[in-house]
């Protein structure tokens, strides 16, 4: 073999070597996870777990209650707030111009963006069909603005529920809930949202103090499923209520066609699988004991 041959065959031996170990590497974690032999959940999962679904129906029934929908306005106002701030930011980068933004916790919010829909109609597929003035003027931008408010209400969801797994996640996770209800003071008008604030700050700190923060996991839980399922307290809100501000179902419906109730169905299909998804991960990521869990949150940023 000729001597400047040498040094390519070294380097193409050296780099068929790493490329053969970490694809070994990523075929066993692959099938690691697809035998499941390391998502079995222990008793402190399995409890978050219970914990989230008994979640969803208590949301489902404070959010509609008059009573409870006030106390938790707090957490209504963080919800919607995150969902709006979701069509925001998309419309913004798809070059829309913001005109309002509505944040209200009982009638919901409202996004409104100029500048998406299309300047000439669309000619319908069908020449006897009868389409309305929005789905003649739709456009990718004006979905994807639509879109972003349940997808950003899901990553958030997913995140939070995803954290609820661990003490210290949680407590990452608080410190973002407690500055994110306190956004709301500067849009606030009735002394009802300020009373729910201030209950849901003070709930907040004092599960801080309690047992290292351990508690702090369903506080973060509770919230997480309020958001990953915004798409329901949506959708019910308006079929309850009559509300002012009609449900993204609705206005998919009006854009795209389907009927809102069919919207709907697919978007909760949606968040169902997220909340697996958020469940599995939690499940898999965080390996960890009792002991060593609370051993972690007693160093960061310790109480006592």
């Amino acid at each position: 073999m000729p001597p400047n041959s040498i040094l390519p065959n070294l380097l193409r031996n050296a780099i068929t070597t790493t490329t053969t170990t970490t694809n070994d590497t990523l075929a066993a974690s692959l099938h690691n996870l697809v035998s499941r032999a390391n998502t079995t959940p222990n008793t402190f999962q399995t409890n978050t777990v219970i914990a989230a679904c008994v979640m969803f129906l208590a949301i489902l029934i404070a959010w509609n209650l008059p009573v409870l929908r006030d106390f938790i306005a707090a957490l209504k106002l963080f919800t919607v707030g995150i969902h709006e701030l979701s069509h925001l930011t998309v419309g913004l980068l798809c070059g829309g111009q913001v005109v309002s933004i509505c944040i209200d916790p009982n009638d919901g919010g409202a996004t409104h963006v100029m500048g998406l829909m299309r300047t000439t109609p669309r000619i319908p597929r069908n020449p006897y069909a009868m389409p309305t003035f929005a789905q003649s003027f739709w456009s990718p931008s004006a979905v994807a603005t639509l879109m972003a408010g349940y997808v950003g209400s899901s990553i958030v969801g997913f995140l939070f529920i995803f954290c609820a797994f661990d003490i210290v996640a949680s407590k990452i996770c608080a410190l973002v809930i407690h500055f994110g209800l306190l956004v709301p003071v500067l849009r606030a008008d009735h002394w009802i949202a300020y009373a729910s604030i201030i209950a849901c700050e003070g709930i907040l700190i004092g599960l801080w103090f309690g047992d290292h923060g351990n508690a702090l996991r369903f506080y973060v839980l509770f919230l997480g499923v309020m958001n990953l399922f915004y798409v329901v307290w949506d959708y019910v809100d308006e079929r309850l209520f009559d509300k002012r501000n009609t449900s993204d179902c609705a206005q998919f419906s009006e854009l795209l066609g389907w009927p809102t109730s069919s919207w709907a169905i697919a978007w909760f299909v949606y968040d169902s699988l997220v909340f697996t998804s958020a469940i599995f991960a939690g499940i898999c990521v965080f390996r960890r004991t009792d002991a060593q869990m609370y051993s972690e949150a007693s160093h960061f940023l310790p109480t006592r």
